[in-house]
C-alpha cells in the first residue's frame, strides 16, 4: 500500500480542527528534505564510522514515513536500516537507489493527498 488513506485523513482532520491547512505539506516538505538529503548524510556517517548513526537515520526516516502515512516508503526504510544494522552498507545504499521510483511516487501521493 503506498499511502494508509486513515492515517493521511487523521492528519487532515488535524488540519480542519486547527484551522490549518499545510500540517500536512508542511511535513512532507521535512521528509522531502530529509530524504534528498539521506545519501550524503549516510554515506558521512559510514565514512566516519559511526555505524549507529547510519541505522538511526534510516530508521528517523522509516518512522516519519509511516506517521505519515508512506507505509510502503516505511518499508523501504525498515530494508535499508536492516541492512545497515548488519554493516552492509554497499546494500543499504542499492536498496535507497534502487527505491528511487517509490520515493517520486509516494512524496508525490502525499503532495496530492
Amino acid at each position: 500500500m503506498l499511502l494508509d488513506p486513515d492515517l493521511v485523513e487523521e492528519i487532515k482532520r488535524i488540519e480542519r480542527a486547527t484551522g490549518r491547512n499545510d500540517v500536512l505539506s508542511g511535513f512532507v516538505a521535512k521528509l522531502e528534505a530529509s530524504i534528498a538529503g539521506y545519501p550524503a548524510a549516510f554515506s558521512d556517517l559510514v565514512a566516519r564510522g559511526d555505524a549507529a548513526g547510519a541505522v538511526r537515520a534510516a530508521h528517523t526516516l522509516k518512522g516519519t514515513c509511516r506517521q505519515l502515512g508512506a507505509m510502503a516508503l516505511g518499508d523501504l526504510f525498515a530494508e535499508i536500516e536492516s541492512s545497515a544494522k548488519a554493516g552492509e552498507y554497499a546494500e543499504a545504499r542499492r536498496k535507497f537507489e534502487g527505491g528511487a521510483s517509490l520515493i517520486a511516487q509516494s512524496i508525490a501521493a502525499l503532495k496530492q493527498a
